[in-house]
């Protein structure tokens, strides 16, 4: 008989815990999330339920409250989230009375907001939303705030606060269109305190045009505006560099800012231009490294100017640049959610391609910097040794330009999501140059579109100039910058006879070549190698 009571308060205990815990699953606020535009700031309150809401206006428009009722749990509400600079909210303060939350919102440069409930749909839960006009924008935005909940507007009229006309419930537009909120203007009454009221007869005539509102633009694909990806906080702005006097000889670094004038690159969804965020970038860039002693910066295009493919590498070979940083933003077809920072380098089969056009044109290659270049230009008296030197060189500058990228990727993933982890090889026409290492950096992906915010905020630009730079320091301080100064070393290496090397712990093929100065294929050809793996005490015959 006691087993049974038991098991009986078990039983009584699992039906209370499931009952009221789903009940107080239920009735919670899980977000509140932002977002600002040059028309409008967005707030949107992430529901588990459809909940009543009142709202007030007060200081002549400066104080915006919204009171949401029946909460289950209100003390795990959220009590602050992120704003963009050019928002109108400028404080955001949470107040709990008893099963109610209120949000009491100081504004600067608003206009009357506009409230509504949109349903469930697409993953997404009930979501209260409240938009903020702004004041500078040219269309007059919706002044009035739109009662939707029947039930609220009602409660609301009982206090004295609506138009005093009998409420209907209104169909909120889930798309919450423009086009939608200027129908809704015309419908109704507002009241002093901007409550807007419709009787039956307003909801059945709304309802109606606003059925053959959406019919017209159901054809069109249309953006949502109402999604994640609109709550993007500001990015923190890093150190600000401070621009000095750099060292008789410092090391030079092109910064190249991708695509330009009638070029403007990638697109996003929102508009914003590829050729603007990597010019803002590479500027950004430019000041960091100038900020150091050691570097001097010297920027490709510092305006908004078309430069042709490529002369982008000739104008880095004429600033005598020790590396070539080229900036970018990616994007993909529509649909997909590819995101985060890469970067390329030339790949093995552009670089020979690109090597043969240059043993072809005596006037190219005697600008190469460096030894290399004197070689080359004297092919006619050793063609085989031309090759070789040329090809060295390509082979030092790609596996530079590869150990910088990683430094660099290493610096953006502490700040940002990468889309790949280790840079990639590819056919670019940029990276070509065989004398100076050369990277491509895709920054972000302009066509997803919490990036395409992120990349449109300018500490956020800053904050990838600064992981870039100090990419580049850690870069410099591993692997000294004599070998970019003088190329005449690689053509005095293969010179000299060849040489027997033991291979070491720790040591691969690469390195190896990189030590010598030659290239990796020279090793593996002369030695019949048939991969790259390398054991300890294996006997190399490093050739001239």
């Amino acid at each position: 008989m006691l087993k049974l009571i038991k098991l009986f308060c078990v039983v009584v205990w699992c039906v209370f815990s499931v009952v009221f815990g789903s009940t107080a699953m239920a009735d919670s606020i899980n977000n509140v999330r932002a977002f600002a535009n040059a028309d409008k700031t967005r707030v949107v309150f992430d529901l588990d339920y459809n909940a009543r809401f009142s709202t007030a206006l007060n200081d002549g428009g400066k104080t915006f409250v919204i009171r949401i009722n029946k909460v289950s749990n209100p003390v795990s509400s959220p009590i602050s989230f992120s704003v963009q600079a050019n928002s109108v909210i400028k404080k955001v303060l949470r107040n709990i009375q008893k099963n109610d939350v209120r949000y009491i919102f100081t504004l600067e440069n608003s206009d009357k907001p506009n409230v509504f409930m949109l349903a469930p749909q697409d993953g997404y839960s009930y979501r209260l939303v409240v938009d903020f006009p702004h004041l500078k924008k040219t269309v007059a935005a919706s002044n009035e705030i739109r009662v939707i909940s029947q039930e609220s507007a009602q409660d609301l009229k009982g206090k004295n606060r609506g138009a005093g006309a009998y409420v209907a419930q209104v169909v909120t537009p889930d798309k919450a269109d423009r086009a939608e909120d200027a129908l809704l203007n015309k419908m109704g009454k507002v009241g002093d305190d901007g409550i807007r009221t419709l009787t039956p007869a307003e909801v059945q005539a709304y309802e109606k045009l606003l059925e053959e509102l959406r019919e017209q633009y159901a054809k069109t694909p249309v953006i949502e505006d109402n999604s994640p990806e609109e709550s993007v906080p500001e990015a923190k702005a890093p150190p600000p560099p401070k621009v000095i006097m750099s060292d008789p000889d410092p090391f030079i670094i092109a910064v190249d800012a991708g695509h330009g004038g009638k070029d403007p690159g990638a697109i996003g969804k929102r508009g914003v231009r590829e050729k603007n965020v990597t010019l803002a970038i590479a500027q950004e860039l430019a000041r960091y490294i100038n900020s150091n002693k050691q570097f001097r910066a010297r920027l490709i295009r510092s305006k908004d100017v078309f430069v042709d493919l490529n002369r982008r590498s000739e104008i880095a070979r004429r600033y005598k640049a020790d590396i070539l940083i080229s900036i970018h933003a990616d994007s993909v077809a529509s649909g997909s959610s590819a995101r985060g920072a890469s970067v390329w380098v030339l790949s093995n089969n552009r670089a020979k391609r690109e090597n043969r056009k240059l043993l072809k044109d005596s006037g190219k290659s005697s600008r190469l910097l460096g030894g290399a270049g004197e070689v080359i230009s004297d092919r006619d008296q050793n063609p085989y040794l031309a090759a070789t030197i040329l090809d060295m060189s390509s082979d030092n500058a790609r596996s530079d330009g590869y150990m910088l990228g990683e430094e660099i990727l290493k610096k953006l993933g502490s700040f940002t999501r990468l889309h790949n982890r280790k840079p990639i090889h590819a056919s670019l026409a940029v990276l070509k140059s065989p004398d100076i290492p050369s990277l491509l950096i895709e920054t972000g992906f302009l066509s997803n579109r919490y990036e395409e915010i992120q990349l449109n905020q300018p500490n956020y630009q800053k904050q990838i100039a600064y992981r870039i730079y100090q990419g580049i320091k850690t870069y410099y301080a591993k692997y000294p910058a004599q070998r970019f100064k003088s190329r005449q070393e690689s053509a005095l290496r293969a010179s000299l006879p060849e040489r027997d090397h033991v291979v070491q712990k720790g040591e691969y093929l690469t390195k190896i070549a990189r030590h010598y100065g030659v290239s990796v294929s020279a090793i593996r050809q002369r030695n019949n190698l048939k991969s790259d793996t390398l054991k300890v005490g294996q006997l190399l015959i490093i050739p001239k």
